[in-house]
Formats: C-alpha cells, structure tokens, sequence
C-alpha cells in the first residue's frame, strides 16, 4: 500500500504566501495533490500543513488533513521529518510514501505511477525525479523503513524523469513558459 503526502507550510521566507499562490487559477500546492490524487499506485493522499487555508482548501475536495501545530512546524524543517511526523499520524502502516514538493508543479499521475513501478522493482528504498537540467524536480518516494529509521535522505537512490522546475521566487513562475516571452 502507498500514501501520497504533500506537506505544504503557510509561510515562505523568499516569496511570500508561495504554496497558495494561484498558478493557472489553483493555489500552487494544489498542483502537488492532483497528481497523487489521480494515480492509479496511490491507495491515499494527505496534506500536512500549518495554514488554516491549506487546511480548509483540503477539506472542502474532501482530502485528508494532518495538522502541524505551530510546535510541529518550523521553515527549517527537513522534509523528511515533516513527513515522518505526518506518517507517525496515520492510522494504519504503509509500504512507502510517495510525496511531490509543494512547490513542484507540473507532475504528471503517470511521473508517481512510475516511481511507484520504480519501487516496486525492489531495487530502491527512495526513488526521486530529475529534469533534463539533472536538477531533482520534487517527486519523491521513500520506503516507511527510511521514513521511519533514517534522518536524512540517502544518495543511493532510484531515478525518474520529470521536467518539472521547483518554484522558490515568483520569478521563477515565468520560466516555466518560456516561449511565452
């Protein structure tokens, strides 16, 4: 069984109110959910957040919410802690956990299905995409047993293409259409 994660914070430091600005009318986030949300690997998908909005934007498309009370969330929180404290909150034991950054748009159900095949080769415990630029492009998978057991990612790790940038200015919103200027 798999369970998509999403942690998705209110604040950012560099470009303000970034994981709710609306790219293509849909808060940016939302770009990270859908294709969880679509796959056809992915048993379930929740969103860990800190923003009330976050949080109230999940719950009216009826996706599952883990809480991070202000106690639980800092900006220099590693990843892979933000999930771990999201999968030590659900009910049930999972095999892996796939997450896409929040923000990552542009991921596709077939990126997640393939890392999902990817995994279930046996061959990895964390698989991660790339874009032709070789840069990671935000979709990760993890085994519970690197979720559970180690504080950092690891570099022997299995890889999908995915030419997805990640967005940490508004700038950086522009070079996603490049012909457009």
């Amino acid at each position: 069984m798999i369970v998509g994660i999403v942690a998705a914070k209110a604040h950012s430091n560099r470009f303000k109110d970034k994981n709710v600005h609306l790219v293509d009318g849909i808060p940016l986030f939302w770009h990270s959910v859908q294709p969880l949300l679509s796959a056809s690997k992915v048993d379930r998908v929740c969103v860990a957040t800190d923003s009330e909005f976050i949080k109230d934007y999940c719950e009216e498309r009826d996706v599952e919410v883990i809480w991070r009370p202000k106690n639980a969330a800092s900006d220099e929180d590693p990843l892979l802690q933000v999930l771990r404290f999201a999968y030590y909150h659900l009910d049930r034991a999972y095999d892996a956990v796939v997450t896409i950054m929040a923000n990552c748009p542009g991921h596709s159900p077939e990126n997640v299905d393939s890392a999902v095949d990817l995994y279930r080769t046996g061959e990895f415990k964390e698989i991660r995409s790339f874009n032709d630029r070789g840069e990671e492009s935000g979709l990760m998978l993890f085994d519970t047993s690197v979720i559970t057991n180690y504080t950092q990612i690891s570099s022997y790790i299995g890889s999908i293409r995915s030419n997805v940038k990640e967005i940490h200015q508004l700038e950086d919103l522009d070079d996603r259409y490049p012909e457009k200027q």
